[in-house]
């Protein structure tokens, strides 16, 4: 690139120092954030080469162009989603150091595309897996304990290993829960996952540990709290056991939770609660999940639901 036309490419490097040292983007991201940008540069190279040299003159007509030449490479939706996120940001920073007045992206709608429904696990398949650990073991009875309360909480992986015995009331069915962003929340959860979990204490309590308020509810290796990657592991082994689901994570338990609870007649905004998530539009995804099980359930019932009508 000649050197006159290097300004905007300069930008780019000090966008992408920014978020790597000031907002601690992971390497990834940043390698993401640069291949998008770069991409940018590359085309505004043959479209407008002057816009280059001189970013504030970047407008709305050439970042639509960009994203036309994209569709053209056939580029999809949320591909082409992401790279308009990338160039959003890019431009507010811009904007922050005064090298532009408005962003030419600003007023630019982010391309629909269809988000994929979670994957669940019917109900029996989830009472199965409650099973699947050994009650003769402590690994046993720990991993039990984990199974269900991610079942009857749906709390998240760092939630779980995050926690500490005096952050539940076994009596009551309280867990109190640390987000993201530090969220503090209160979840409920049943007797099957209090049952488990004063059994699983009761068992380290037996093999002479002291346990106070501040001991890690669920301990790996050594004593201490177990890692996200065991619990990762574990749970992962048992799920192989019950489902054919492509993504065997914890987070499945989370989409069942859920998903049963919608199914079963719960208050979404409940549900949103319980998951601690921060907007409605994301609990609502899994009542597309139980519209669809509804249909199903229509055009296998109904005489005029399009199945098979019986003689």
């Amino acid at each position: 690139m000649p050197p006159e036309q290097a300004l905007l490419a300069h930008y780019v490097e000090d966008y992408l120092a920014t978020i790597s040292s000031e907002r601690n983007f992971s390497p990834l991201t940043v390698k993401a954030y640069r291949k998008d940008l770069t991409d940018l540069l590359d085309f505004l190279g043959g479209y407008q080469p002057e816009y280059l040299a001189s970013p504030a003159q970047l407008d709305r007509v050439a970042i639509r162009h960009y994203l036309g030449h994209l569709r053209e490479k056939g580029l999809g939706p949320r591909s082409t989603a992401r790279k308009l996120a990338s160039l959003k940001s890019f431009f507010k920073y811009l904007i922050r150091i005064e090298v532009m007045s408005a962003s030419p992206a600003a007023d630019i709608m982010t391309p629909k595309f269809p988000r994929p429904l979670p994957e669940v696990l019917q109900p029996d398949q989830a009472l199965r897996l409650m099973d699947l650990p050994s009650a003769a073991t402590t690994i046993g009875l720990r991993d039990k304990a984990m199974l269900e309360l991610f079942y009857a909480t749906g709390i998240r992986l760092a939630e779980l290993t995050g926690l500490a015995v005096g952050d539940l009331i076994l009596s009551r069915g309280i867990l109190r829960v640390v987000g993201k962003g530090n969220k503090e929340r209160r979840v409920a959860f049943g007797q099957p996952a209090a049952k488990a979990i004063d059994r699983y204490l009761d068992d380290r309590r037996n093999g002479g540990e002291h346990i106070d308020h501040r001991s890690p509810l669920f301990l790996g290796r050594g004593g201490k709290g177990i890692s996200k990657r065991m619990v990762q592991k574990r749970i992962k082994q048992y799920l192989q056991q019950v489902t054919e689901a492509k993504k065997l994570s914890p987070h499945l338990l989370r989409h069942t939770m859920a998903t049963h609870l919608l199914d079963n007649g719960a208050d979404i905004k409940a549900v949103q609660d319980m998951l601690g998530h921060a907007s409605l539009s994301t609990t609502q995804i899994y009542t597309h999940v139980s519209i669809d099980k509804i249909k199903k359930t229509y055009v296998q019932a109904h005489p005029h639901g399009g199945g098979k009508s019986g003689s």
